[in-house]
């Protein structure tokens, strides 16, 4: 299995504490790497693109939102499981929604928020 590099929002209190979770359970399989202007122009996004979801690649496959998590998951020991269910059509189809359509925005929407008060 190729190597997972893992674009995150670590501006972000949530992300970041979900991230260091799960870099503390990747050991060298995942690397996962803040976003800035570089680094999310060599994943050929805007700043503010990389901002609004996860983003995982592997092997040049790129994963967005639920699919990114389930990349993760599927490393990481204790959630592979999850990774399984998850992946399972039926409810990755209501999840890839909710975190699109709900969670994604609501998290963008309080990053925009600290932006601006900084």
């Amino acid at each position: 299995m190729a190597k997972l590099e893992v674009l995150y929002n670590d501006d972000c209190p949530i992300c970041r504490r979900e991230i260091k979770h799960y870099a503390g359970l990747s050991g060298d399989d995942v690397t996962f790497v803040k976003i800035t202007e570089q680094s999310a122009a060599d994943w050929g996004l805007t700043e503010e693109q990389a901002a609004k979801q996860i983003h995982a690649r592997s092997g040049g496959n790129v994963t967005v939102g639920v699919d990114a998590f389930v990349s993760v998951w599927q490393r990481l020991p204790y959630y592979r499981v999850l990774a399984t269910i998850i992946g399972w059509q039926p409810i990755k189809f209501v999840t890839s929604i909710a975190y699109r359509k709900i969670l994604a925005p609501i998290l963008y929407a309080m990053h925009q928020r600290r932006q601006r008060r900084q």
